[in-house]
């Protein structure tokens, strides 16, 4: 039996404390034997241990084995950004830029760590291949912008999460490989199943009968507490769907599969109908 993990990421290290009862940082297993089965579905605060919860995380992803594990979050930077070392050095400079008490480092740290500035870029909002691809059908964020909405804290977060964890990271390396990390992005993801991939977010009865139809149309077996999850949260539904990004990778139902992509990263996206294998 396979296991996928799915993960919906914050970068706002609030969300990451022990006490934080509204946190967005979900986790879901997803099993594949004869059809695939939601597992379990719950917050980063609810994992084991007595460390603050982005520790936990990693020590959960480094002590369990799973097929792949799906992140919802920017595994790397524009390839001008990138640097020395390629990804492997982009992972050690993040690793060694100061935390302040925090789990990783603010997204005015990694942007001033990664770019050698302190001014915005031209253009301050620069954009990966895969994101640029995206771009064009739903909302994406730059990994390096660190205004509002930025994507430079949720990077941080992810790039600190990836290095501690030193797991294999997919496309650097073959998807053959075990416990794969593998980055999701969950609106790209809905909008190929042409599914709601936006106005599903909010406590709005609109927007939960748009989780309502996302979850109906899901090829994952999942029990009443666990759909209840779903269509209640759309940070734990994003925890599912990201699930299919490492589905994608390691049983080779990859949408635009990539090329020349190991400079930069790139969004894995299911290529089948909510998830079903044709």
């Amino acid at each position: 039996m396979k296991r996928f993990i799915g993960i919906d990421f914050s970068g706002d290290h609030k969300k990451w404390k022990a006490n934080c009862g509204g946190s967005n940082v979900w986790i879901a297993q997803v099993s594949n034997h004869d059809g695939l089965k939601l597992e379990e579905l719950f917050r980063v605060q609810e994992l084991p241990g007595e460390e603050e919860p982005f520790q936990r995380l990693v020590d959960f992803l480094q002590q369990h084995h799973f097929a792949a594990v799906a992140i919802d979050a920017p595994f790397s930077v524009p390839r001008q950004f990138v640097g020395y070392g390629g990804h492997k050095g982009l992972l050690e400079r993040v690793r060694k830029i100061g935390r302040e008490g925090r789990p990783f480092p603010s997204g005015a740290d990694f942007f001033r760590a990664v770019t050698g500035q302190t001014g915005r870029l031209d253009p301050c909002k620069p954009l990966r291949c895969t994101e640029e691809l995206w771009n064009r059908k739903v909302n994406v964020r730059s990994s390096l912008w660190n205004g509002p909405r930025g994507g430079a804290p949720m990077t941080a977060a992810c790039l600190t999460l990836l290095a501690e964890a030193e797991g294999a990271i997919w496309p650097w390396v073959q998807p053959n490989l075990d416990n794969l990390f593998v980055e999701a992005f969950p609106a790209a993801q809905l909008q190929t199943w042409r599914l709601p991939f936006k106005g599903y977010g909010k406590h709005t009865s609109a927007d939960r009968q748009n989780r309502h139809c996302i979850v109906e149309h899901l090829e994952v077996i999942a029990h009443g507490a666990l759909r209840s999850k779903m269509i209640e949260s759309a940070d734990a539904l994003d925890a599912v769907v990201a699930a299919f990004a490492g589905i994608a990778v390691k049983e080779n139902h990859l949408l635009d599969a990539p090329q020349g992509a190991s400079s930069q990263g790139w969004i894995a996206v299911h290529k089948c109908k909510a998830g079903v294998t044709e």
